[in-house]
C-alpha cells in the first residue's frame, strides 16, 4: 500500500498512525506542499493529501477514510471503533467536529508562527520528502509563503480567531475528561482519541510522530509560549499522554 503524504500534516499523521495502529503494511510517499499536487492526482486523488491506494486498488482522499479502512483491516484487540453501531455513530461524529474545525484551526495557528520563522521553517518541514523538493522549496520560500497564507486564509486576525477556538476546544475535552475518564469515550482507546491528539499535534508538538517536530525551545518566544500554553493545559497533556501511550511508530516499509 503507497500512503501520500505532507510529513508535517496532523491530517496524514492520523492516517499514519491508524495504518500502524492496526498494524498494516505501507509504504509512505511524502512530499512537500505545492509540489505534492502532481503525486496525489497521479495517484487517483485531487489536491489533499493523505492519499492512500490500498493493496486491492482503492483510492482513499481523506483521513477519515484511511482510519475507517484501518479499523476494518485491525484485529480485533486493536480496532478504534465499537461494533455498536450507535456508540461507533458518536464517536464519528465528535471525529467530524474535530477534524473539521478544530483541525483547521490549529493548522492556521501553526502556519501563522511557521510561516513567521522564514526559510528556518524549512528544517522543521522537509521530513523524508525528496531532497530536490526540500532544496526547491527552501529558494521558493518568499514566493509560495504569501500564496500559502491566502490559500490557508492565514493572517493575525485569523489566528488570533483560531487560537480562541482552539482554545475553547481545548477546555471543552478537558471538561469531558473531568469525571476521570481514562478515555473521550470511557474505558477504552479509540479513533476519537487518535483523531484529537493528531488535531491538537499543531499545537503541542508530540514525540512520537511521523516526522520530527520543534521543541518549544527550538522556536522564537510567541510560538514557544503557545505550545507550552497548549502542552500544560489538561487537554493537552491528555493528547501527549495519548502519543506516548499509544502511537506506534513502525510497521512500515
Amino acid at each position: 500500500m503507497r500512503l501520500i503524504t505532507i510529513p508535517i500534516s496532523h491530517y496524514c499523521e492520523r492516517a499514519r498512525w491508524a495504518l500502524e495502529h492496526a498494524g498494516l503494511v505501507y509504504r509512505e510517499e511524502p512530499h512537500l506542499q505545492l509540489l505534492h499536487y502532481r503525486h496525489t492526482k497521479a495517484a487517483g486523488g485531487g489536491k489533499t493529501v493523505p492519499v492512500l491506494v490500498t493493496d486491492d486498488g482503492r483510492v482513499l482522499d481523506d483521513s477519515a477514510q484511511i482510519v475507517a479502512f484501518a479499523n476494518d483491516r485491525a484485529p480485533s484487540d486493536r480496532k478504534l471503533y465499537p461494533s455498536d453501531s450507535a456508540a461507533r455513530s458518536t464517536i464519528e461524529t465528535l471525529e467530524r467536529e474535530l477534524s473539521d474545525r478544530f483541525g483547521v484551526e490549529t493548522r492556521r495557528v501553526m502556519y501563522f508562527h511557521f510561516f513567521g520563522l522564514g526559510r528556518r521553517a524549512m528544517r522543521f518541514n522537509g521530513g523524508a520528502a525528496p531532497r530536490w523538493e526540500r532544496w526547491a522549496m527552501w529558494l521558493a520560500f518568499p514566493l509560495v509563503r504569501p500564496y500559502a497564507m491566502r490559500y490557508l486564509d492565514v493572517s493575525e486576525a485569523t489566528m488570533e480567531r483560531g487560537r480562541d477556538d482552539v482554545q475553547r476546544t481545548f477546555d471543552e475535552i478537558a471538561r469531558r475528561l473531568s469525571d476521570g475518564r481514562p478515555y473521550l469515550m470511557g474505558d477504552t482507546f479509540s479513533a476519537a482519541d487518535l483523531t484529537f491528539a493528531c488535531m491538537a499535534a499543531a499545537v503541542t508538538a508530540p514525540s512520537p510522530y511521523g516526522t520530527p517536530l520543534p521543541k518549544p525551545e527550538d522556536l522564537p518566544d510567541a510560538p514557544s509560549a503557545l505550545l507550552e500554553h497548549f502542552r500544560e493545559h489538561p487537554a493537552g497533556r491528555f493528547a501527549l499522554r495519548m502519543f506516548r501511550d499509544h502511537r506506534r511508530v513502525g510497521d512500515r516499509c
